[in-house]
């Protein structure tokens, strides 16, 4: 049995210890390397290849097994990365964690989560996430449990409620005792429900799915078509080669690098923020950071430094030292240790009596102020000067009204005669003093600032401070704009909408308007991220597209952020979003290059199928050039530095760009395919003539056809680089180059070719003229990409061409 008092003693506590009554939970909301390793290795475009591959090794051609090496380094890679950027998050996190205060041998302790037992005595204090299940043992104690139920009311709880593990303290500093740890805690159960659902997924990866997803309708009938067709041609060229070329279809089919590059460079961005000092919490959030176009941030901790200091008292009470005397006691029972609280408690130091406390009210962020009530003097209110006196003097008004536009935080403190009711606070108070903080501004704001606006990114400053304070140091960092108070801020959404469109700084704002204001800005189309540190910030974190926390902030907010600055450093924000935009632009410049290879082989399947033409490719002979054209330069592109705001162009590159390219190629080898169909005659070496039933079985003829191909893939992929790299830059410019380069320098290398299965260039007459051949019909089918282009800008786009092709 636990002394509530005293808390348990250390022998219950290696008792709990012994039973395995510890907080340590083996289930996890993130996935295991087991599952890492599972979920990238047991997909169905790794099954259709492993099933390929055995069908190759049946026909006894090792090199034609080449095309497994791919699949297995994508895989690979994959795994490697995500596994990496999982233990960078995890090691981050740890970073973050905070420690638990437990009541034991009657001693208060810090203690890690995972030492949490069994029956432990806890202090949940206000910003913390609630670490295990718990039953209150005190009154006062206000919770929101939204990140469990989804339901965003304030929740209070009474002396033998229980409250759930991953609820978050939104009042009170209250005494509890755990009642489950471990796996039997309830988000412990959640967890293991989670886990058979689907993962957040970003629009890119949304529109990746949606790629797989009709690549997956159309896999079965273009599998049956590819046997079908080559059947015909059993009799003719034999059976080992009718599977490598059927094989050589269906591989052209399957994107194997697509789903690895987004996979890639997301993991690669979750290690690069990481170098920052930011810990991401959930991977899709780096795209939704790319795509932000409104910032919203508190005033304190981010514009400015956060280290409030007391710079003035004016008194209007009599007696100044019990004011003085009052304020230190008030401030004393305060909890929340936020920045006004400690330039208070720096100020107004140990009091000189103590007072006999009938109630008090903690602070309140929707009040915006904390009361006391005192035996035989009264209630005595402390916080937001407009907040806790309904009328001031004009002099009075006058002063404040200086202050503020000095930047000036001011806090009153107010006394009443009145009582403390669960109505709330007294509402004739007469005010004692004002208490005159400031806030210094960072060096580093004004440039801070200046980066978003000429990105185009809307800056809002919402705050709990008085809108003249707020502006007055928005305007020293360049925020300008309209102003207005809490008061004046709708609950009507339709008016809301339009109010956020013409004001850019919101003072006095409650939480629930903070949230109303995200939702309003995103009504009007906008993607939000909001940077916060506080209790207050909580509910608009929640509700804005990327929530970013401060790691010294309360572990609640925390808790719901995105990405978390571990360092507290508002100077890297601007390094984080560059961070997005380059891994999001950089997938949807490349992606076009895996598809492109998708979109000409299905329509050479059911081409040939319907027209009963041999497919003249084998695995082998597009390993190479998918290697030179689209694997290395995507690698090296999405790597790229890339921080113009992030578009939703994604399936836009793909209809005009991948979509040309793919049907010309296709045309392109049909009509080859065509016009080489039937029995074809060829002189040899030694002048005689040579009859064929059809071209694959002369050896000669087959390697011609397909490094005619081949080249004329590679040419136009080339091209396609080049379409999706503009406007070029060195780097781009040195990508295409180097895959030009290389690839060309390759049909030279007559080793190479022969392991690919390809034709050498050769420097003498006839063998030159394909060469030539294949040139003519590359410039042809550039020519014929650009006009399909102009024909889908004029007619579905609706683009004027020449604004696209500079």
């Amino acid at each position: 049995m636990t002394d509530f008092k005293t808390g348990l003693t250390q022998a219950q506590v290696e008792a709990h210890l012994l039973k395995g009554e510890v907080n340590i939970a083996t289930t996890s909301a993130s996935r295991t390397t087991k599952e890492i390793i599972l979920h990238n290795t047991l997909t169905l475009f790794n099954f259709l290849n492993l099933l390929l591959f055995c069908m190759v090794l049946f026909t006894g051609s090792l090199k034609n097994l080449l095309f497994i090496l791919s699949v297995v380094f994508n895989t690979g890679i994959g795994i490697y990365q995500e596994i990496k950027a999982k233990k960078t998050i995890e090691s981050l996190s740890i970073l973050k964690q905070a420690k638990v205060l437990v009541l034991r041998d009657g001693i208060e302790t810090q203690v890690n989560k995972e030492d949490i037992v069994l029956d432990d005595i806890l202090f949940l204090t206000k910003g913390m996430q609630v670490p295990v299940d718990v039953r209150s043992l005190e009154e006062g104690l206000v919770v929101d449990e939204s990140l469990i139920t989804g339901e965003s009311e304030f929740i209070k709880k009474h002396i033998g409620d229980e409250i759930y593990s991953g609820s978050l303290v939104m009042q009170g500093n209250t005494k509890v005792q755990v009642i489950s740890v471990g796996n039997n805690t309830y988000v412990s159960k959640l967890t293991v429900e989670a886990k058979a659902f689907a993962m957040t997924k970003s629009q890119i990866q949304k529109n990746i799915d949606r790629i797989l997803k009709w690549i997956t309708i159309i896999i079965l009938p273009a599998t049956i078509a590819v046997f079908l067709d080559q059947y015909n041609f059993l009799e003719i060229i034999g059976t080992n080669a009718v599977i490598l070329k059927a094989v050589a279809a269906m591989i052209g089919i399957m994107p194997e690098g697509l789903v690895l590059l987004t996979s890639v460079a997301l993991a690669a961005g979750v290690l690069k923020l990481s170098t920052l000092g930011t810990l991401t919490q959930e991977l899709p959030a780096i795209e939704t950071l790319a795509r932000v176009d409104t910032i919203c941030l508190d005033k304190t901790g981010t514009i400015t430094e956060g280290k409030m200091s007391v710079e003035n008292v004016l008194y209007y009470g009599d007696n100044q030292s019990e004011i003085d005397d009052i304020i230190a006691f008030i401030v004393s029972r305060d909890a929340e240790q936020n920045m006004s609280t400690i330039a208070l408690q720096s100020k107004f130091q140990t009091p000189q009596k103590t007072y006999d406390v009938v109630d008090y009210l903690p602070f309140s962020s929707e009040l915006k102020l904390q009361a006391m009530e005192i035996a035989g003097q009264g209630t005595y209110l402390l916080g937001a000067f407009d907040m806790i006196v309904s009328e001031l003097p004009a002099a009075v008004k006058a002063d404040i009204e200086q202050y503020l536009k000095s930047g000036n935080r001011i806090i009153g403190l107010a006394h009443s005669q009145g009582h403390l009711t669960d109505k709330g606070v007294p509402k004739d108070a007469s005010l004692l003093a004002l208490i005159l903080i400031k806030d210094v501004v960072k060096e580093d704001a004004r440039d801070i600032i200046a980066y978003f606006k000429s990105q185009d990114v809307d800056v809002k400053i919402i705050s709990g401070d008085y809108p003249d304070t707020v502006a007055a140091i928005a305007k020293d960092v360049g925020v300008t704009g309209k102003a207005i108070i809490s008061a004046d801020i709708p609950e009507d959404m339709a008016t809301l909408q339009r109010v956020v469109k013409e004001t850019s700084i919101f003072g006095r704002v409650t939480p629930p308007q903070k949230r109303n204001i995200i939702q309003a800005l995103q009504k009007n189309g906008h993607t939000t991220c909001m940077v916060g540190d506080g209790i207050n910030d909580i509910l608009a974190l929640k509700q804005s597209d990327c929530a970013i926390a401060f790691g010294s902030g309360s572990e609640a907010t925390k808790a719901v952020a995105k990405f978390v600055l571990l360092e507290n450093d508002f100077s890297t924000l601007p390094n984080v979003v560059k961070e997005g935009r380059k891994v999001i632009n950089n997938i949807n410049t490349v992606a076009s290059l895996h598809v492109v290879r998708v979109i000409y082989s299905t329509i050479l399947v059911f081409a040939f199928f319907l027209f009963k033409i041999l497919f003249p490719l084998d695995p082998v002979n597009l390993t190479l050039v998918g290697i030179l054209t689209i694997g290395v330069p995507t690698f090296l592109l999405v790597f790229e530095k890339n921080e113009a705001k992030a578009k939703d162009n994604f399936f836009r590159n793909i209809f005009l760009n991948a979509l040309p390219c793919g049907i010309v190629l296709a045309l392109t080898i049909f009509t080859l395919g065509a016009l080489a169909k039937g029995e074809i005659s060829i002189e040899d070496v030694g002048g005689r003539v040579l009859h064929y039933q059809h071209y694959a079985q002369s050896e000669i003829l087959d390697m011609a056809m397909k490094t005619t191909i081949t080249q004329v893939v590679g040419g136009v992929q080339i091209f396609l680089m080049f379409l999706l790299c503009r406007p070029l830059t060195r780097f781009r410019l040195s990508v295409i180059l180097l895959s030009l380069v290389t690839f060309i320098a390759s049909y030279f290398i007559a080793p190479l070719m022969s392991l690919f299965g390809l034709s050498p260039v050769e420097f003498y007459w006839p063998p030159m003229w394909y060469d030539f051949l294949t040139i003519i019909i590359v410039l042809i089918d550039i020519v014929a990409i650009l006009i399909i282009r102009f024909i889908l800008l004029k007619t579905v786009l609706k683009e004027k061409p020449k604004e696209i092709e500079v």
